[in-house]
């Protein structure tokens, strides 16, 4: 009777410890794999945070939106009298650009599912105004009242910021703050984004 109930009793604990040690490997790969899933969410995440940085910071500036226009200006001289005269009738045309000047300013943030990325964005500003080609179509020259190629670049000079003040206060900037929107949500919602938030400041 002793015998039967001693290998009962050894029997019950072999199997006991069979559960109990197949609990404890169960335990560890329900934490292994939990820990190894949350391992991969974070590399993930991280690697997704560095495609959007490396996608937006591929330039050191960006441009937005680009005008070009043209005009015409007159420079005269004349004697005090007004005996002797020279005029010159030029010419020119500019390009005025206006974007993001640092992409180092734009800050996001991509929620725990990576399907929504809220992006704040820095105001457009003016990068740029220059002139890309000038022809003189009429002039007059006395040597009495030379007119130098200097006085003829200070005028353009002078149109050219006169220019850039009409163009910006027509909604140059707020039109290049839309195409910011326009443009990184589009160039976001191709990484895969389904919902793209931008927000400026």
């Amino acid at each position: 009777m002793i015998k039967c109930y001693n290998y009962f009793m050894k029997q019950i604990t072999k199997i006991l410890f069979k559960i109990l040690f197949f609990l404890i490997i169960l335990s560890g790969i329900s934490f292994g794999t939990f820990f190894g899933i949350k391992k991969f969410k974070e590399v993930k995440t991280e690697k997704l945070y560095a495609t959007v940085s490396k996608t937006i910071t591929q330039a050191a500036e960006l441009c937005l939106y680009k005008m070009n226009y043209t005009d015409i200006i007159i420079v005269k001289k004349s004697t005090a009298m007004g005996l002797a005269k020279s005029y010159s009738i030029v010419k020119y045309s500019g390009i005025i650009r206006a974007g993001i000047r640092n992409i180092d300013d734009i800050n996001f943030e991509i929620s725990d599912d990576h399907n929504k990325i809220t992006l704040t964005v820095p105001p457009s500003e003016l990068l740029g105004n220059d002139i890309v080609s000038q022809t003189v179509f009429d002039e007059h020259k006395n040597i009495f009242v030379p007119i130098s190629t200097q006085e003829i670049f200070d005028e353009i000079e002078t149109a050219k910021d006169d220019a850039a003040k009409e163009i910006l206060a027509e909604g140059f900037l707020d039109d290049a703050d839309k195409r910011a929107v326009s443009y990184i949500s589009n160039l976001l919602s191709a990484l895969g984004f389904e919902n793209v938030v931008v927000n400026q400041l």
